[in-house]
């Protein structure tokens, strides 16, 4: 914030001018730079981008002083006290002959704006906060003078009338009062300069005469000040604290920086303007917090669809593990019967007169029997491997079909969501992408290239006939290992003992063998089911592991735009907060 003069105090207490006023700007200011940079980042609107730079600009508007008076008032001497410097020039013949108008420059130099006007630039930091308009006196006016005083009075914060104490009854500065409109009158205040220069009493007679005069010729009493601009001046430029006090005291400056520091914090149309800011910067700012908690508000909506998304996904696998248990069951069941029916195959095989033969000479049948207990496992195997991998696919290709009207009903807005332009776009391509994505996953063909690359990675040996018939033959490969072990038990048996003994062996061996083969079957069994049990479990989780997948790229653009907006809404509450703080201030909240 830019500081104005420093004037000192009886006390020697340094007060800021206007101090009050200059902090509720700067800290508007400040918002306003803040929402201008927040507009810029949300890309808003060309039109709200220049709305702010103008409130910035009116913001920014110096305070205009005016000050008028008869040659040899103490005019320029009155500016360099309250301004605390050298801005106007003193001489001892009448130099002010025309209008001055002291600026802010970078550097100083004067500019002829017309025979009558000068902008005086000057680097110094008061006038960033304060035009100063020096006229020429009020008795050496022409027409053209009187007309370009009059044009900054309607603009000025402040016409601050000079009169000498050493000629206060000089009848220019009268007239030049009469001329003001009236409504102008409320922004005049009277200073009597050069107070050094007479006697308290003398100073206070004139004081009255003046006071009796404005209610003589204008109708109304203005704010009056006896002052010395030159005590002032050496006060501030005094080192010694005294003396500085005292200075100060003498020049009688106090009350009148008081009452310019006053109608300056308290001016209306000063004020009218910074609340009119004040107002136009909350609604801007409203707009754009609208916007970034929408998105907000969104995100967390995404988040929580998918979510739930996710649970229905994790119930639907559960009931899909389910079923394939139910599968599996029927799976071993019908091996099972096969199982059951190949041994009663093998006991119609080897009956007692069989048995015999096969002690003493062999029969011949194993391969025969191999290849019965082959074909009709195979049959089973594959009918149930078949069956099952149909009931599978039926269900999954459903799946697919459920997540796509979750994903309708849950973000079916697509459109007319009051956030960011980005945002909105992007999200919209996004779910764009992933309903293209659920409605071909639930075509007929993209739903079979899936399962074959499913199930060809995980279980291709269960989906190939081949593979089915090599599954089924374990068990004539079992068998055929059994029998031989037998025979060849049996053969050893009968080479050692007699008929009799042998035939009763052969019994015994019977019995083992059709217990063997029970027990081995039923291990292949296990193991069979077991592995198409694993194999198809895997199948099913990679299978929802990438129907979780394709909602993948919407959990990472929350992701990634949360990140995007949780400053963005840290910088909305910080200029609320500030904005607020203004607004309280200025009396609008």
């Amino acid at each position: 914030m830019l500081r104005c003069i420093r004037p000192i105090s009886a006390k020697s207490h340094a007060v800021n001018l206007a101090d009050e006023y200059f902090k509720t700007r700067a800290d508007l200011g400040t918002a306003l730079f803040a929402l201008g940079t927040l507009a810029h980042d949300l890309r808003a609107p060309a039109e709200t981008i220049r709305t702010l730079g103008e409130l910035g600009t009116n913001l920014r508007e110096p305070f205009l002083f005016v000050v008028a008076g008869e040659v040899k008032a103490g005019k320029s001497s009155l500016l360099n006290a309250i301004l605390g410097g050298d801005f106007c020039r003193v001489d001892v013949l009448p130099a002010t002959d025309k209008v001055y108008v002291f600026k802010h420059g970078d550097e100083a130099r004067d500019v002829a704006v017309s025979q009558e006007l000068i902008e005086c630039h000057r680097p110094e930091k008061v006038l960033e906060d304060f035009n100063i308009v020096d006229t020429p006196g009020t008795n050496s006016i022409v027409a053209e003078h009187e007309i370009i005083t009059r044009q900054f009075l309607p603009l000025a914060d402040l016409c601050i009338v000079v009169f000498s104490a050493t000629n206060p009854w000089g009848a220019s500065a009268w007239q030049f009062l009469q001329h003001i409109h009236r409504k102008w009158l409320k922004k005049v205040v009277v200073v009597l300069q050069q107070i050094d220069l007479r006697s308290p009493e003398e100073i206070a007679k004139i004081v009255a005469h003046i006071d009796q005069t404005m209610l003589q010729k204008i109708g109304e009493r203005c704010p009056l000040f006896p002052v010395s601009a030159k005590c002032a001046l050496e006060s501030k430029h005094a080192a010694d604290p005294e003396l500085r006090a005292q200075l100060w005291t003498k020049s009688g400056f106090g009350a009148l920086e008081c009452f310019i520091n006053e109608s300056v914090s308290t001016g209306t149309a000063r004020h009218d303007k910074l609340r009119s800011v004040c107002r136009s910067a909350q609604v801007i700012l409203s707009e754009q917090a609208a916007q970034v908690r929408a998105a907000a508000h969104t995100l967390e909506t995404d988040l929580r669809k998918l979510e739930e998304i996710r649970g229905s996904l994790r119930e639907r696998e559960e009931q899909s593990i389910r079923q394939l248990g139910g599968l599996i069951w029927t799976i071993a069941q019908n091996y099972e019967r096969t199982q059951q029916r190949g041994g009663e195959l093998l006991r119609q095989k080897l009956t007692f007169g069989k048995t015999l033969k096969l002690i003493f000479g062999g029969a011949g049948w194993e391969k025969s029997f191999q290849a019965e207990l082959e074909s009709k496992r195979r049959e089973s195997a594959t009918k149930s491997v078949a069956d099952a991998l149909e009931l599978i696919e039926d269900d999954l290709k459903s799946v697919w079909k459920q997540v796509h009207e979750l994903m309708q009903r849950h973000f079916s807005e697509r459109t007319g969501i009051a956030a960011l332009p980005d945002f909105a776009k992007q999200r919209t391509e996004l779910l764009n992408r992933i309903e293209l994505s659920l409605i071909e996953r639930s075509d007929g063909a993209a739903f079979e290239q899936q399962m074959q690359a499913l199930f060809s990675e995980t279980t291709n040996w269960l989906r190939v006939p081949a593979g089915v018939v090599a599954a089924g033959g374990i068990g004539a490969i079992v068998a055929a290992s059994v029998m031989k072990a037998a025979v060849l038990d049996i053969t050893m048996t009968v080479a050692g003992l007699g008929a009799a003994i042998g035939t009763l062996v052969a019994v015994i061996k019977r019995n083992k063998i059709l217990n063997q083969y029970t027990r081995q079957m039923t291990e292949r069994r296990d193991t069979l089911v077991h592995a198409i049990e694993d194999h198809l479990r895997h199948a099913l989780r990679r299978f929802y592991l990438e129907l979780e997948q394709t909602f993948q790229p919407l959990e990472a653009f929350c992701a990634a735009q949360q990140k995007i907006l949780a400053p963005l809404i840290k910088r909305v509450r910080e200029m609320e907060e500030s904005l607020s703080h203004c607004a309280s201030r200025l009396g609008t909240s």
